[in-house]
Order: C-alpha cells, then sequence, then structure tokens
C-alpha cells in the first residue's frame, strides 16, 4: 500500500476517533431502545450500523498499521 502523508495519517486517526464516538453513542442508544421495548427490527438495524461502525474502525487501524511498515 502507497504511504500516507501526513494529512492522510492524521485525517484517518481523527476519524477514527469520531467512529468510536459514533459507535458509543449508537450502543448507547440500542441499550435505550431495547429497554423501551422497541421493535426488534429496529433493534437489528441499530446493531447493524453498530457493527459497520466497527467495521470502519477496524479498517482504517489496518490501514494506518500497514502504513507505518
Amino acid at each position: 500500500m502507497a504511504n500516507l502523508t501526513r494529512n492522510g495519517v492524521v485525517g484517518l486517526e481523527l476519524t477514527r476517533e469520531e467512529l468510536v464516538d459514533l459507535r458509543c453513542k449508537a450502543e448507547a442508544l440500542e441499550q435505550k431502545a431495547a429497554c423501551r421495548e422497541v421493535n426488534e427490527s429496529v433493534l437489528d438495524i441499530i446493531e447493524e450500523a453498530i457493527e459497520n461502525l466497527r467495521s470502519a474502525q477496524s479498517l482504517i487501524t489496518d490501514i494506518l498499521e500497514s502504513d507505518e511498515e
């Protein structure tokens, strides 16, 4: 993979931090919705969003780690 510029690295690191914030908020939303007995289909969609945020975070981590090598 091509080496990232300093701006690219910083941008990925900031984006990863924002993904963590969003994932934590989505997890809290999922718990609140479950307590409110929200429809299971809605909970499934929220869980899917959480998984997608995790995947994006993991991908960014992989990119940053491969760039260090």
